[in-house]
């Protein structure tokens, strides 16, 4: 590495650290000053102007400082961030707190989403597995009072998901042991995303009172399994000066809807990271062309089903510290979920 190539990763990772911390442009003499000491302020002002032709940097003012853009916090997360783990009483309370979840998936993952808000200071998510994909190894069939059935699968892995449908009448004994005989032939074996191609063949031959009846009630299982998204429901995050400017108007409102959940959820289905961590910034998220947001997103796996960790908030996060940390609850939460199936 050149020296002037080494030069501006210094300059870049200051300029960041330091943003960080004060959500003020960067000069050249808090760089000398703090993080740089025996290089001159007009050197440092020649390689920001650098960096900023790079489109790493740029400055919201005439004469101001630096700040960094989406391209420059990328290339800080991929080249220059080093990781550290977090400090040894920290991951003791991680440790202690999923410990002590019980061992059931949604209570795990919304008790993770909010240990991340918490420790962060920003949105925590947790989604849970992609169940379509999952085997089915079993199906049972619970009637309940009225018009309601509970449908039981179990997944491979001995991964449980539990439906409660509605028929919209009472069914007689003669319906519901055509229901779970006709359930057992159509999903034991495959998984869900297959179940919906043999349904369609089956459904074709089908006396239209059945017919109805079965597409009435895999529409309900078809909604109930897509992927649910948990979060912190915390966003301090939106007081922070980044989030005051008219400009980021539209971000505001999104984050106050559900909106985003779902602009996340169909995110974290098509690119679902199974090791490591991925950062998305600004137009990325499809949140509002141009934001301040970010999200980091981390994998963990349940068996052969995969489900995603994620902390959203603005661009100027302390990724120095958010990203070990997203590190150490997914490992964590694969060695729960790991217990989880063993047990089962």
């Amino acid at each position: 590495m050149t020296r002037k190539r080494e030069l501006e990763n210094m300059i870049l990772a200051a300029v960041i650290r330091e943003y960080v911390l004060t959500a003020q442009p960067v000069s050249s003499k808090a760089i000398v000053e703090k993080y740089i000491p025996g290089i001159s302020p007009a050197t440092v002002r020649n390689i920001m102007s650098d960096l900023e032709r790079k489109g790493v940097l740029t400055h919201p003012f005439t004469s101001s400082g630096r700040i960094p853009t989406n391209s420059g916090y990328k290339y800080y997360v991929d080249v220059l961030m080093s990781l550290k783990e977090p400090d040894q009483e920290l991951v003791s309370l991680i440790d202690e707190q999923i410990d002590q979840t019980p061992s059931d998936i949604e209570m795990l993952l919304n008790l993770t989403s909010r240990l991340l808000g918490t420790l962060t200071d920003e949105v925590g998510v947790a989604m849970t597995p992609v169940f379509m994909k999952g085997v089915v190894d079993d199906v049972q069939l619970i009637e309940l009072h009225g018009d309601r059935l509970l449908l039981v699968f179990q997944i491979e892995n001995g991964l449980i998901k539990t439906v409660m449908v509605e028929t919209h009448h009472q069914l007689d004994k003669t319906s519901l042991s055509f229901i779970r005989s006709f359930f057992i032939e159509l999903f034991v074996g495959y998984n869900l995303y297959s179940m919906k191609q043999k349904l369609d063949r089956y459904l074709s031959h089908m006396p239209v009172r059945e017919r109805g009846l079965v597409e009435l009630i895999c529409n309900q299982i078809e909604q109930q399994m897509i992927p649910r998204i948990h979060t912190s429901r915390n966003f301090s995050f939106l007081v922070k000066p980044e989030f005051r400017e008219p400009a980021n108007s539209a971000v505001l409102q999104l984050l106050m809807t559900d909106g985003w959940m779902l602009r996340l959820r169909n995110m974290m289905m098509n690119r679902l990271i199974t090791e490591g961590f991925t950062l998305f910034t600004g137009d990325d998220i499809d949140f509002v062309s141009g934001s301040n947001c970010s999200v980091i997103m981390s994998g963990f796996s349940m068996g052969n089903l995969d489900g995603t960790l994620a902390v959203v908030g603005p661009s100027r996060m302390d990724y120095d510290f958010i990203i070990p940390l997203l590190g150490v609850i997914n490992r964590k939460m694969n060695d729960k979920m790991q217990k989880m199936t063993e047990r089962e």
